[in-house]
């Protein structure tokens, strides 16, 4: 259901009814298929689907341009996770392709957004594949897709430590018939893929890849949309093909494109994304007490052919 908008309230150069339609909360013309939606306007997740979740903090004094409440995330001052919680995972559909759409608010005007204060963390979003469980580690998946920022530039990483062929470490099996890591161990899809020795593993190795937009492109402060298109590569006689996609927009500008990324390998040509990880997370501790904000989620298959403007503001 749309979120509803006070009578007080105008929408400057819209009306209501296509406020409601660019949420992207009530009409499947504007995507294929649409999975679910989250408005955060209360804590009853389990009744929406949610499910090994700990909690989650709404907070109705402040929220995206169209609704009424948003989950805010605190982090405490050396916490790694959201000290009320997160609803945490959702299944849907399994699908070759996953689009996540949502608005985003980083940091406040007292307490500016630090982020992690390292070139990595936090993760924001993940998504998973029918490969795992749905209780899977995270860290210890087969595959994970992470929706990111890292301070203000965007940023989308995967990472694969289950999938790791630790009889190959360092080769280049990206392209064999070889069951194998793509995240790194296995082959590097670019400068930044990693490979280390970790204990969360029954192999003992961890990896990771990122792409990260030319420039920030959030605000501290200032509520942002958000939105990431993920599709699987092809495959093709056993061999996985470089041609998976990685799209992110912010307020409506492109700013991660790829479409030649390996995100599953020739043996497991039928491998879908299945699951929705929201699970805010710094793993050496936040640098300080700070504050994040998500509303209007959307899950779909496909990009909606309508997007917020970036000037979607509601006035008094």
């Amino acid at each position: 259901m749309a979120k509803s908008v006070s009578p007080c309230h105008i929408l400057r150069g819209l009306s209501l009814f296509t406020a409601a339609i660019f949420a992207g909360l009530t009409s499947t013309a504007i995507a294929q298929t649409i999975f679910f939606t989250e408005n955060f306007d209360d804590t009853n997740f389990a009744a929406r689907g949610w499910y090994d979740g700990n909690g989650g903090t709404i907070d109705s004094s402040n929220h995206a341009p169209v609704g009424t409440a948003s989950l805010v995330c605190h982090w405490a001052l050396g916490g790694t996770g959201c000290t009320g919680g997160t609803p945490k995972r959702h299944l849907f559909t399994a699908s070759d392709t996953v689009y996540v759409g949502f608005y985003m608010k980083l940091g406040s005007a007292s307490v500016p957004w630090q982020g992690s204060g390292k070139p990595y963390h936090p993760h924001i979003f993940q998504i998973l594949t029918d490969a795992d469980s749905d209780f899977v580690g995270p860290n210890s998946a087969l595959f994970s897709a992470l929706i990111e920022t890292n301070l203000f530039t965007p940023r989308f990483a995967e990472a694969d430590s289950m999938a790791v062929n630790i009889l190959n470490i360092g080769t280049n099996l990206l392209a064999s018939v070889t069951d194998h890591s793509v995240a790194g161990c296995n082959g590097d899809q670019n400068a930044s893929s990693t490979c280390y020795t970790c204990t969360d593993t029954p192999g003992g190795f961890c990896n990771s890849t990122d792409w990260d937009a030319a420039s920030p492109a959030f605000v501290n402060n200032t509520w942002h949309h958000v939105e990431a298109y993920l599709a699987m590569n092809s495959t093709t006689g056993g061999i996985a093909n470089p041609d998976g996609i990685f799209q992110y927009w912010v307020d409506g500008k492109l700013v991660i494109n790829y479409s030649n990324v390996y995100l599953r390998t020739g043996n497991h040509p039928s491998r879908k994304f299945h699951h929705l990880l929201l699970a805010p997370f710094i793993g050496d501790g936040s640098p300080i007490a700070q504050d994040l904000w998500l509303d209007n989620l959307v899950v779909a298959d496909q990009r909606p052919k309508l997007s917020p403007p970036t000037n979607l503001r509601i006035v008094p």
